[in-house]
């Protein structure tokens, strides 16, 4: 079944729910909206043209953040939280490709996305966030946003959730000293529809976890403070200055991206699952901060010791006193990791006390990488969901598809995979065992066949496996004449970093020339490889 295949979410799925995260594609007000319809369409065509995979997918992919950069830029109006968000979510594509390439995954498309989630997500954007903070210098944009850590978060009590966006909404009626009523409709003796309708909106996003588009929040926030500022009730009037508008926008923005995001873990993988995902985000933010003020009172310190500076020397000290540090910093976890490899492996480490390991970890890697590493070191093969079968299924299969000598194997082999509930998981590997059989026999047409299924089921499940996979299958197209089948795998290739035989080396390896000499190179029936 579709539903118990082993995959993760494919990289147009991917991208197209962090367009959702920032939200900027729902959009119902189209007079007020941040895109015009003709501009939603063409963000809607890139997107498609993106989960097509058809070619360049890293082009495909630069095109699309730059239009959110774009808009994010119109959204926010601050370059460096701009800037910000922009490396957060480059950090995100780069490790998604990296998964992709290396890790592979036994579990479901729901399972694959959760384990992603805690292992690398939560920390990656924390890190990126924390370091580029102080990278891009924000604290010279005085922005003056309170502690994130306090409001940012869910704040769950009982079977109840105050989430980060009703919190923001608070912190914007406290800092006028204004209730959330008068905020919205402050002269109610005046029939007003839209300031009415926007009273009913807020209190709705406040009290459910329905998730506007930033359009929404910011349209109600300009007419809002519009009102205010005209209020024949001098105990309401309010006159907001453009700075403090944009920090107001800022904060909104920041609880609507946190709200969508935790509301979906809830959604998605329920509730344990929220409060642990909560846990892990106070704990690495707490470590982060202490890093972060130490790095802030070194910088004042060399800034002090330097002199007077101007604000573009400012910056030059702070990108590259942080960019060092956090060099450095991947440097010695680098090492530290190794070293502490060799512990792991060791019998008597099974030895050691929970205590014990906790602070042999710490000394090796820090506790903000130690905090991800013990939490892996608890894990059980049973508790990371792996089936108790797949070990030995999986190094089998990999050894009868290198010299597949007779379809009885491959029929026997699949047949106890299916006995094992496995049928779904290593799908991919009986295809290309019966499609490496089918090619020592010269049955061309037959392994095709094999080769697309195989190749397809594995591109988000089989991790480092796909190099001779990959390889195989653009061979198998030339020698069928599926050129647009061979060209759309070389733009897989070409986007996870897998070499392509005889493409190794040339400058633009998904040019017109490139790919039809690879077409008629590889499509020579009478040339085979002998290592499957």
């Amino acid at each position: 079944m579709e539903n118990n295949k082993a995959t993760f979410p494919t990289i147009g799925e991917y991208v197209r729910e962090i367009f959702n995260i920032i939200g900027l594609l729902a959009q119902k007000d189209k007079s007020s909206s941040l895109l015009s319809d003709s501009e939603k369409k063409r963000l809607q065509t890139k997107l498609k043209r993106l989960a097509d995979e058809n070619s360049k997918i890293d082009g495909k992919l630069d095109e699309l953040l730059y239009s959110l950069k774009l808009l994010l830029e119109n959204a926010l109006g601050e370059e460096r939280i701009v800037c910000m968000v922009l490396e957060a979510i480059e950090e995100l594509l780069i490790t998604y490709k990296a998964v992709l390439r290396d890790d592979g995954t036994y579990l479901d498309k729901s399972n694959s996305a959760k384990w992603y989630i805690k292992q690398y997500v939560l920390d990656r954007v924390l890190l990126s966030f924390y370091k580029n903070y102080l990278r891009l210098n924000v604290p010279a944009s005085k922005l003056s946003l309170p502690d994130l850590r306090v409001w940012a978060l869910p704040n769950i009590e009982g079977q109840k959730i105050n989430w980060p966006l009703r919190q923001a909404w608070q912190l914007i009626y406290d800092s006028l000293s204004i209730s959330q009523s008068s905020f919205h409709y402050p002269d109610k003796s005046l029939e007003d529809y839209r300031a009415s309708q926007n009273l009913e909106n807020a209190q709705h996003w406040s009290t459910t976890d329905q998730i506007p588009s930033i359009s929404s929040l910011f349209n109600n926030l300009e007419y809002s403070l519009t009102l205010l500022s005209s209020s024949s009730n001098d105990s309401l009037r309010r006159v907001v200055s453009a700075s403090e508008k944009q920090r107001l926008k800022l904060i909104l923005f920041i609880g609507r991206v946190s709200a969508y995001c935790f509301r979906e873990v809830d959604r998605n993988f329920g509730r344990e699952f929220l409060l642990e995902c909560i846990k892990h985000v106070q704990g690495q933010s707490s470590r982060l901060s202490r890093i972060n003020s130490k790095l802030e009172r070194h910088l004042k310190t060399v800034e002090k010791s330097i002199g007077s500076m101007s604000e573009v020397d400012v910056n030059k000290l702070y990108f590259y006193e942080i960019s060092e540090y956090w060099a450095q910093f991947a440097i010695s976890t680098e090492h530290g990791t190794r070293l502490l490899q060799g512990y792991i492996n060791d019998e008597s480490f099974s030895n050691l006390t929970e205590l014990e390991k906790s602070k042999l970890v710490i000394a090796h890697v820090g506790t903000f990488v130690g905090h991800g590493v013990l939490t892996l070191l608890g894990m059980t093969p049973s508790v990371k969901g792996m089936p108790s079968e797949f070990p030995e299924l999986f190094y089998e299969g990999l050894k009868l598809k290198k010299s597949p000598t007779s379809l009885d194997d491959i029929d026997n082999y699949h047949n106890r995979l299916w006995k094992a509930g496995l049928d779904d998981v290593l799908s991919w590997l009986v295809n290309w065992c019966y499609a490496n059989y089918f090619y020592t026999q010269k049955s061309f047409n037959k392994s095709y066949g094999y080769y697309e299924k195989a190749f397809n089921q594995a591109k988000y499940s089989a991790g480092r496996n796909q190099y001779l996979l990959v390889n195989q299958y653009i061979e198998s197209c030339a020698k069928n004449g599926k050129y647009k089948e061979m060209k759309k795998a070389v733009a897989w290739a070409q986007y996870l970093g897998i070499k392509i035989r005889w493409l190794r080396g040339w400058d633009d390896p998904e040019s017109e020339a490139s790919l039809k000499g690879l077409f008629e190179l590889m499509g020579n029936q009478n040339m085979q490889y002998a290592q499957l």
